[in-house]
């Protein structure tokens, strides 16, 4: 056994590492003897040296050595069978208390992410409101990115639609920017339309004062954590010091702002007091999956439902997984509740108070309702992560989503035989009888797969007929069908459940002759959609339908058939530029093979070769001066 001590942090902690044997023998080596009597950090590590777990303990040594004493020793914290014997080596952090190790524990998990701890995953990547922190002239903004340096958030919000139009309306109040750039009006002349609509003050234009700007800032922060009555009463004042000073002008536009607000909470009561805040945690469980429903009350109003799924939870009880939550969970928010309610009494409750107040600077009370009106929300809400867990697992076992239920109403519709997961959509491109190709896009589950998408140079048919070259493009793919290596819904060897070709009834009546003839009109649905009149034809409609394309699941096709109108077009292009482009070249003395080439890499595209000067075509690579005059004068005849 072997110890290696090494600095750790700022607060001179302590790292040490132990070496164990990967197995059971373990076991007699004693790896804890070395460990101290401490509050820390452990982490195991496997023969890779990765982190399979990392654990806090008020006592690190006690702890490490109840993971390899006793007969359930595998089973002591909930961990598989066997589990000792995947720990090769152990690595501590001695801590000055238990609160210092639960947040250092924190920062190890989120930054090693370790096999057998607590894997929390949103269901919903839910919107939140971010301030920014480190601009001149902050900005305010709906996003779902929580990596913005610097940034405030409030949050999470489910009511995205209700949330734009509350930040619509307090720029109107409150008027900051609303441009991206972090630098307001960075290659702009002047100020944009929001200046002169009188939703921005135009601080690309050095209109508006700095403090006059973050006050306005301030403002919204101060709503958005559901203090309306500051926001009212330091305007109230700053509108009678206006009148007293008999600037009436502007005491009236801060009377405005004071109506604005008071018609906004009436109407919108998304935010609330944060003082009279609540969140419920509502916890169900099965197998390795668990789920925590969340109620936030505020002001005595359910103001939102959030649903989370946690994974690895199968070895591990309630005392575990409820106060693993509340630190994932907390430990970015800003806007946080004055009470968490929770199923169940916890024995962590006193050490996740320390936790908010080290952390968060708030004393956060923990309690499990026994009776009441209390009680009868945390049932509500236990029993809302029951549904969800039966809904995530019936969605696991049947692939039952939002976008298996738009391809069931798809089959629905157009009377397919298949749900169709794989979609195909063929097209055809060319220029009288110039350069023909076809295109194959790939649809799999409703989302665009470009790794399986194909293109066709049209090898047999002569003259403009689009028919005959569906015909052809098709039957070559289906060939693929027929090799004894096919692998099922995968790359050109999966079968498709639905072909769509862009085209009326006479494509759809080829490629159906087609389908028969390869005996697999019984095997694969057909659908063929005409440009113009957008009419869809297939087995049910074979004198064609309006379909409606504003229903999610018609939007599938429209998309599928839309790709690969693009991916044929753009194959087109590149082979007549590139055709066009050898032909410019072609018989100019001294230009062979090889330069040729060397040009070609370096324009890319016949309209950049002609844009080039004699100048830049010199630069390239084997070119020489008497080369590029050449190739200039030619290409300028």
């Amino acid at each position: 056994m072997k110890s290696q001590m090494e600095k750790c942090d700022k607060n001179k902690n302590i790292t040490n590492s132990t070496n164990i044997k990967p197995s059971d023998e373990c076991v007699s080596k004693k790896p804890w003897v070395s460990i101290p009597l401490k509050p820390g950090v452990y982490i195991f590590r496997d023969l890779k040296g990765k982190a399979i777990y990392i654990g806090k303990a008020k006592n690190l040594r006690k702890r490490v050595k109840s993971y390899f004493q006793g007969k359930n020793r595998s089973n002591l914290y909930n961990k598989p069978a066997g589990f000792a014997g995947l720990i090769n080596s152990i690595d501590y952090i001695v801590t000055t208390n238990e609160v210092e190790a639960l947040i250092l524990e924190g920062n190890l998990i989120k930054k090693n992410t370790p096999r057998y701890n607590i894997s929390l995953k949103d269901d919903k990547s839910y919107p939140f409101i971010a301030v920014t922190g480190n601009e001149k002239y902050p900005r305010v903004f709906l996003t779902r990115n929580r990596n913005i340096k610097g940034a405030k958030y409030f949050g999470p919000y489910t009511e995205t639609r209700a949330v734009r139009k509350v930040l619509e309306y307090l720029r109107k109040i409150f008027p900051i920017r609303d441009c991206k750039r972090p630098v307001p009006g960075k290659g702009r002349k002047g100020p944009c339309l929001n200046y002169h609509m009188g939703l921005c003050p135009a601080p690309c234009s050095m209109e508006v004062d700095e403090n006059d700007y973050r006050k306005n800032i301030e403002y919204i922060k101060l709503f958005l954590k559901g203090k309306d009555s500051s926001i009212l009463s330091n305007l109230k004042s700053a509108m009678k010091d206006y009148a007293s000073r008999n600037e009436f002008e502007k005491a009236s536009i801060i009377r405005d702002r004071i109506n604005d607000i008071n018609r906004l909470y009436e109407s919108q009561r998304i935010f609330f007091d944060s003082s009279e805040a609540w969140d419920f945690i509502g916890l169900a469980r099965e197998g390795s999956t668990s789920v925590v429903s969340m109620f936030a009350y505020r002001n005595g109003n359910l103001a939102m439902v959030n649903n989370f799924v946690l994974e690895n939870t199968i070895h591990l009880e309630n005392e575990e997984i409820i106060p693993g939550f509340i630190y994932s969970y907390y430990e970015d928010m800003n806007n946080l509740p004055s009470i968490i309610y929770i199923p169940e009494e916890i024995s962590e409750s006193r050490l996740i108070k320390e936790w908010f107040k080290k952390k968060k600077g708030r004393s956060i009370d923990i309690r499990a309702p026994l009776s009441g009106e209390k009680k009868r929300i945390m049932d509500m809400a236990v029993n809302n992560s029951r549904l969800y867990l039966e809904k995530k697992k019936f969605e696991k076992d049947t692939g039952h989503s939002q976008a298996y239920r738009d391809l069931i109403k798809l089959k629905e519709v157009l009377g397919l035989k298949n749900i169709p997961r794989r979609i195909e959509c063929y097209d055809i491109s060319n220029l009288k009888d110039t350069f023909p190709v076809g295109s194959m896009t790939v649809a799999y589950d409703g989302k665009l797969a470009s790794q399986d998408y194909r293109r066709f140079r049209i090898r047999k048919v002569r003259g403009q007929d689009d028919c005959r070259m569906l015909e052809e493009v098709i039957s070559r793919r289906l060939r693929y069908l027929k090799k004894p290596f096919k692998v099922e819904m995968s790359g050109f060897f999966g079968k498709p459940d639905l072909i769509v070709v862009d085209g009326g009834k006479a494509q759809f009546n080829t490629i159906h002759r087609v389908l028969k003839n390869e005996k697999l009109d019984n095997e694969i649905d057909l659908a063929g959609i005409a440009k113009k009149e957008e009419t869809i034809y297939c087995s049910r409609f074979g004198n064609g339908i309006k379909f409606d394309y504003g229903m999610d699941y018609a939007r599938i096709i429209i998309k599928v058939r839309d790709e690969a109108h693009r991916f044929a077009v753009n194959y087109h292009r590149k082979l007549r530029d590139d055709y066009m482009t050898n032909s410019l070249l072609d018989g100019i003395k001294g230009i062979g093979e090889k330069k040729k080439q060397y040009i070609l890499q370096s324009a890319g595209s016949l309209k950049y070769l002609k844009n080039m000067s004699a100048d830049e075509l010199m630069n390239i690579k084997g070119i020489s001066c008497r080369d590029a005059e050449k190739v200039f004068r030619s290409l300028h005849r």
